[in-house]
């Protein structure tokens, strides 16, 4: 399997993009995908979301997927800055279709 991996002359196709929990207008913008793109993505609707963190981790640094696509809300914000460390680390990309919300003066110091 290895040999069969090395071969390939695009790596790329080797990474899966997983989705987490893809509402009606992600399925449509996942079906808008060009074929061998869909063949490469991955949904995961978790059942427990307190083992998702832990789950996400163990997906990044698996180095299987290129991309994760999921909500802010579902992640607690302590776990999203250690989840972007942990992903700039293992070359995936952390796809958020939600924004960070604005810092206020408090929470920028207790940054400093």
């Amino acid at each position: 399997m290895n040999a069969l991996l090395k071969s390939d002359t695009q790596p790329s196709n080797h990474y899966w993009m997983l989705w987490i929990s893809p509402n009606a207008s992600q399925m449509q913008q996942i079906k808008q995908l060009s074929t061998d793109e869909q063949q490469r993505v991955l949904m995961l609707h978790p059942k427990k979301p307190e083992q998702l963190c832990n789950a996400l981790e163990i997906a990044i640094t698996s180095g299987n997927y290129l991309s994760i696509t999921l909500d802010r809300a579902i992640i607690p914000a302590r776990q999203q800055q250690t989840l972007e460390l942990l992903a700039l680390r293992n070359h995936t990309h952390i796809n958020w279709l939600t924004r960070r919300p604005a810092m206020n003066s408090a929470s920028q110091l207790t940054l400093i």
